[in-house]
């Protein structure tokens, strides 16, 4: 009985410490525009009350790819913390336009892919998507952030890297039960992602602590009898 109570407890520890509530947003394979680097396959998110993680898996890379004279780069992530359409915070993935990679910003105002396109030459994109911020203030740093290379980059299996970015969840302001998450991989947005994912309240933890002590509770009240 108290290895069984023991049990419990432990799971319910590891579950609000450690592994969070974990959503995916789907990106259909091969809908993107031009070259295989451009491709987006989804993004991860991880949340828990001290840390909102958002996984990115795409083979485009950190460096950026140059499209004849478009010297594409990474766009920023969107966050809409309310979903109501409006994306009011963006993480910077590069330094550009004022600001730094790294931080997360309250965002008034973005740049969208025709800002991007070079004077002079022919090219194919999608037109009008929104890519980088361009007006906003900074709401704070990343607690962690980077690329990782998780396959051999034009293999014909992707995504070649994961981009991960962990951020203190008391950094943003107005969430609701559900954030919408866009993500254009470079300034042409030959490929971009965009969904939802719930956003548990704290008080979804506590219940499911409360349900495993409830749990536990009940079984010592049986095995008593």
């Amino acid at each position: 009985m108290k290895k069984l109570i023991l049990i419990l407890i432990s799971l319910f520890i590891f579950l609000s410490g450690q592994t969070g509530f974990s959503y995916t947003i789907n990106d259909p394979v091969g809908d993107k525009i031009g070259d295989w680097k451009f491709d987006i396959y989804g993004i991860d998110v991880l949340y828990t009350p001290s840390a909102m993680t958002f996984s990115i898996y795409t083979n485009y890379p950190q460096s950026g790819f140059t499209v004849g004279s478009w010297l594409t780069f990474p766009g920023d992530l969107a966050i809409d913390v309310n979903l109501d359409g409006i994306y009011e915070y963006g993480f910077a993935l590069t330094g550009h336009n004022g600001f730094l990679a790294g931080k997360l910003y309250n965002v008034s105002d973005w740049y969208i892919s025709n800002y991007y396109k070079p004077a002079s030459g022919s090219y194919t994109y999608n037109q009008n998507k929104i890519v980088t911020i361009k007006n906003g203030t900074s709401a704070g740093n990343a607690s962690s952030w980077g690329w990782t290379e998780i396959n051999t980059p034009g293999s014909p299996v992707g995504p070649d890297y994961r981009v991960d970015i962990v951020l203190d969840p008391s950094l943003f302001s107005g969430f609701g039960d559900e954030i919408g998450l866009y993500w254009a991989s470079a300034t042409c947005a030959n490929d971009y992602i965009e969904g939802s994912a719930h956003v548990p309240e704290p008080a979804t933890m506590l219940l499911l602590g409360s349900g495993l002590i409830g749990l536990a509770g009940f079984a010592r009240k049986r095995f008593k009898k």
